[in-house]
């Protein structure tokens, strides 16, 4: 998949499309952004994708004028439809997608990610080390899939050995999410990350991850003030789909039925 290019230090280490998805982020999209701007050896561009927030996220958006290219829409189309909304007027060379309730902790974080992704030409995608708002906690690359180890499936041939990893900071090459056309707009949240990251293995791609930079996460600032039921049943969806998606019929509905059980015995 190409040569490894040697980096010169005193050189842009490439450009990259940061794009951020937000819906009622006005207490966190600016120390967010401030993050991105204070970035080095990089050239940035932001894109801003508003999913009908209800809050202020929009004037706080435009505050920063031309610096960040704002679109709004009328409705909540989902996580995935907005991410692919931002891409389609991005013009990086490498694409980053990062979570409003984050920011990235170091000023070099985009440049030792362009490097990581230049420094391995089998890496289409590459995580970051993401922690919790107190520093403590950390959402590491997951090995396996959902209900991998009950279901027939093929995965022990996929490259790599890191199945997937969060969606609040994902750092890809343009020309592998472009392969992949974006995340699967069927997905409304909770499992595209999961979803693209495994097709993406399947065209041959390896995952990445990249322990020396470091993303704070809040976590669920979206969701706040929802119903708890709304949310849990966002997340069981987004897994049916996966399943359904990528194991067979049998396998997904015995899944299902596993779930089914388990609940009964919490209740």
């Amino acid at each position: 998949r190409g040569q490894t290019r040697m980096l010169n230090p005193k050189e842009p280490y490439g450009s990259v499309t940061v794009i951020i998805v937000t819906y009622n982020s006005a207490s966190c999209i600016l120390e967010c952004l401030a993050s991105v701007f204070a970035q080095t050896n990089v050239t940035a561009e932001i894109i801003v994708v508003d999913n009908a927030s209800q809050d202020d996220t929009v004037n706080v958006v435009r505050s920063f004028g031309e610096n960040v290219k704002l679109v709004v829409n009328p409705d909540n189309v989902g996580f995935g439809r907005g991410c692919n909304q931002g891409f389609a007027i991005s013009s990086g060379m490498f694409i980053y997608f990062l979570n409003p309730d984050a920011r990235l902790i170091q000023n070099d974080a985009l440049a030792l990610l362009c490097r990581a992704l230049q420094l391995h030409p089998n890496w289409g995608l590459v995580g970051t080390r993401v922690v919790s708002a107190t520093g403590g906690d950390e959402s590491g690359p997951a090995a396996d899939y959902p209900g991998q180890f009950r279901a027939k499936n093929g995965f022990a041939r996929l490259p790599g050995n890191i199945a997937w990893v969060i969606g609040a900071s994902m750092f890809l090459r343009r020309e592998v999410f472009g392969a992949l056309n974006g995340f699967d707009p069927d997905f409304f949240l909770y499992s595209e990350e999961t979803d693209l990251c495994l097709r993406l293995r399947k065209l041959g791609h390896e995952i990445g991850y990249a322990a020396n930079v470091s993303v704070r996460h809040i976590g669920a600032v979206s969701e706040q003030g929802l119903d708890p039921y709304h949310t849990w049943t966002r997340k069981m969806n987004g897994i049916h789909l996966f399943w359904k998606k990528h194991y067979t019929l049998q396998d997904a509905a015995r899944l299902v039925r596993r779930d089914l059980r388990r609940a009964r015995f919490r209740m």
